[in-house]
Parts: structure tokens; sequence; C-alpha cells
């Protein structure tokens, strides 16, 4: 049974490439384009770890990782990011993401 992964991102050929790679290697993979419709979508459906853009249109990481974690305190979530800052990893991690990735 292939592990199931939900990629939050607003950049459409980022989510694309990270679906291709990750199906290749026996992950199955959703998409959301913003922080809210990944939020729902993690809500309806059953997820063994989530890809969140820490730079989203409608909301940020920490908010998207806040709500998740409502949602399921255990959920696994990594951050991504383009943007290189200490400060930020630092309050990611302690929200509970399991590692930012820059």
């Amino acid at each position: 049974m292939s592990k199931k992964v939900l990629i939050i991102d607003d950049d459409t050929d980022l989510c694309l490439l990270l679906s291709r790679l990750l199906n290749k290697n026996d992950f199955e993979t959703s998409i959301a384009p913003s922080g809210q419709k990944g939020i729902t979508q993690y809500n309806s459906q059953s997820f063994d770890a989530v890809i969140c853009d820490y730079r989203l249109g409608d909301m940020d990481g920490i908010q998207v990782i806040r709500a998740l974690k409502k949602i399921n305190p255990q959920a696994a979530i990594l951050v991504i990011t383009g943007y290189s800052d200490i400060k930020t990893a630092v309050e990611v991690i302690k929200e509970g993401a399991y590692d930012y990735i820059i």
C-alpha cells in the first residue's frame, strides 16, 4: 500500500515536479493550490505526510501547520521555501513541522 502525500503550494510547476518525483517512488499524491484548500483536503482525506510551501497566497506556513495540527496532532509536515530565514525555521519547527527545507 502506497503512502499518501498532500502537496500544498501555489506554484503549479513545483507541485507537478514534486508529484512526479513522489509518484515514481511509489507515493500517491494530491495537490492543493492554497492553504485553505489544503486544509480542506487534509480534513476530508487521510494523508501520511504533507509538503507545504511557507509562502502561500492566502496564508503562511505557520497558519497551515496550526490548522493541520488541530485536525491531527501527529501530522507529519515538511515546510519548503525558497527563502532562507533562521527565525522562520525555528518558529516552524516549534509549531510542529518535521523539517524546514530551503
